[in-house]
């Protein structure tokens, strides 16, 4: 718990008009009246932070709960504890809040993860919400209740659907009168957010909030990821590499990332596969460099989704191929990748190559095709076998420089 009138300066940033219509509700709540305000939604998406906000709004103070299983009832109202020989009883936070709202006018109770709360101390909120008191089972039942002139705002937080340990009993949730749902932001606005409360620059913050959004659709949408890239994790992450010298990067994007988010080898892949195929760590170098090179070298390539989930595909067929034949049967002694492996992604995998493929024409590779051959590279609209090997075969090593440089996927 914790009983605060400012944890710090960072405030909730609204996505539409969600803080206006909590705070006018608030405002126009009835005085002498508990009001129950429930936020449901994924991890890391603002939720405790939006309730404190609104406390800060009000000038009011607040009081943390952590929801778990292992949370009593004495914990939330008082308990009496053995003292210097006597004893001494210790108010709880609910009536710690009830005490400050009859002073000052307005007090807050955040209750995080509250659906982790045992379904057995659901119960000891319950007269909280509908009578605006509660009774002390360790004081006999003393009742402790709120002014008539006073508002008691308790705002409860859940992962609903996401990550829930117990279910809200239907008439504890129904005394809450309001419901509202709080997402992952939209991207420009998730960048404005991480901005905002980071300091970094608009790259930085773009860089990492793209590659956050593609690991986000890869567990909500693929389901090959049991955890997600939350708003929370950006904002972490950026805090960290900004002030951390770029030496550390990698060693960040191992221990805040890829380990956070995979708990499997098949998981961690997923996740590398997704962050190599977004150029993560050489852009980040890039921004994060403290002399940026006057370079005349071409800037880095700016990869769509598109491109990003034909690389993540073309990278799980390597995969699957080097645990058919073994990585000696991809590139051999020179470190050339061999023909035997384009072949088999011919035979086995045709459309994912020729997908994969379709991104020469951003480097003209066909128009020297053309130049040379005097033939089309396509035929029907599909990119021909004679073109995969004239890029092979090439004396420039086309189809080598492709595979490791220009859109690696070795």
């Amino acid at each position: 718990m914790i009983k605060t009138k400012n944890l710090r300066d960072t405030t909730y940033i609204q996505q539409k008009d969600e803080f206006d219509y909590l705070s006018n509700l608030i405002s126009n709540s009835s005085r002498g009246l508990c009001t129950g305000i429930l936020f449901f939604g994924p991890p890391g998406t603002g939720k405790t932070l939006l309730a404190i906000t609104l406390a800060k709004y009000f000038k009011s103070e607040y009081y943390i709960i952590d929801g778990s299983p292992d949370l009593d009832r004495r914990d939330l109202e008082g308990y009496w504890e053995l003292k210097q020989g006597g004893t001494k009883f210790n108010f709880g936070p609910l009536t710690q809040a009830i005490s400050t709202a009859n002073e000052e006018g307005i007090c807050f109770i955040i209750l995080n993860e509250i659906n982790a709360i045992r379904e057995s101390e659901q119960i000891s909120l319950n007269s909280l919400l509908s009578e605006n008191h509660i009774n002390l089972i360790s004081k006999g039942f003393e009742r402790y209740e709120l002014k008539e002139e006073s508002k008691l705002i308790v705002i409860g937080t859940m992962n609903k659907g996401v990550v829930g340990i117990n279910k809200l009993q239907e008439a504890f949730e129904d005394r809450f009168i309001v419901c509202s749902e709080i997402n992952y932001p939209e991207k420009k606005k998730e960048i404005e957010i991480t901005k905002s409360i980071t300091g970094c620059n608009h790259k930085i913050a773009e860089i990492v909030v793209d590659a956050a959004r593609q690991i986000r659709k890869q567990a909500i949408e693929d389901f090959s990821l049991t955890k997600i890239f939350s708003t929370r994790l950006i904002i972490n992450f950026c805090l960290v590499i900004s002030r951390m010298p770029v030496q550390y990067l990698k060693h960040n994007i191992q221990n805040m990332i890829i380990n956070k988010l995979a708990d499997t080898q098949e998981e961690k892949k997923s996740v590398v596969m997704i962050l190599d195929g977004k150029m993560f760590e050489t852009k980040l170098k890039e921004e994060l460099s403290p002399i940026k090179k006057k370079s005349k070298a071409k800037p880095i390539k700016e990869i769509t989704e598109l491109e990003t989930d034909i690389l993540i595909e073309m990278k799980q067929k390597v995969e699957e191929y080097i645990q058919n034949f073994g990585r000696d049967k991809l590139v051999n002694s020179k470190n050339k990748v061999m023909w035997k492996f384009v072949y088999w992604l011919w035979r086995n995998h045709q459309n994912v190559l020729l997908e994969y493929i379709r991104l020469t024409e951003e480097y003209k590779f066909h128009e020297i095709y053309q130049k040379q051959v005097k033939k089309t590279h396509t035929h029907n609209g599909k990119i021909t076998l004679r073109y995969i090997k004239w890029l092979y075969r090439s004396n420039q090593n086309y189809l080598d420089v492709f595979m490791k440089r220009l859109s690696p996927i070795l």
